[in-house]
């Protein structure tokens, strides 16, 4: 009884549901079948990545441009590529090199849009002019000259790579060639001389 019930099911659903199709059985043999299901035109999946790309985690500050344009932008430039905010060449309006107590030095880039970038480095060898950030996934031994970290308006900027080379000129001054690679705000590239 449950075998005829099954085969009388079966052949009702084949009446119903018409079904088209072509089956090649061994090669040489075809068989017609149609199964006329109503397909849509567009579908929608809605996926989430399982990797998330890491957010920004600050905005950049709005800084009110301070210089007067009456200020002379000879120091050199830093050029922004790369950021969320675009390109932006800033003209250094003043640089100086600033010591600290604990060993480190501060070499401090005042903006011409009042921004201010600083790299805070660390000299372990004297005759090396070049200062280079560790990073482990990066480098395989820490630098003998070591970039700390670098801030924009006081808030610390996460680096992937950079360098910086502070060669002496003359009495007191220095000429700074940057390249720095950070994680959010794009690459700083730049000559200025203070």
């Amino acid at each position: 009884m449950k075998k005829e019930s099954f085969l009388l099911l079966f052949f009702s659903v084949l009446i119903i549901f018409p079904i088209s199709a072509q089956l090649v059985v061994g090669g040489r043999v075809a068989v017609d079948i149609d199964i006329n299901l109503p397909i849509p035109d567009v579908v929608i999946e809605r996926r989430t990545s399982k990797q998330q790309l890491p957010k920004s985690k600050r905005g950049r500050p709005i800084v009110i441009h301070r210089c007067d344009h009456t200020c002379h932008h000879d120091f050199g430039a830093i050029q922004n590529q790369n950021a969320p905010s675009g390109e932006y060449l800033y003209q250094v309006a003043n640089a100086s090199l600033v010591p600290s107590e604990n060993g480190e030095d501060h070499i401090v880039y005042d903006l011409d849009t009042g921004d201010v970038l600083e790299i805070i480095i660390v000299t372990g060898n004297y005759a090396d002019y070049n200062y280079h950030y560790f990073n482990p996934d990066y480098n395989s031994l820490p630098p003998d000259n070591l970039i700390l970290a670098i801030t924009f308006n006081g808030q610390e900027i996460p680096l992937h790579t950079g360098s910086i080379s502070i060669e002496p000129q003359g009495i007191g001054g220095y000429h700074s060639v940057l390249n720095l690679d950070s994680i959010y705000e794009g690459n700083f590239n730049g000559t200025v001389n203070f």
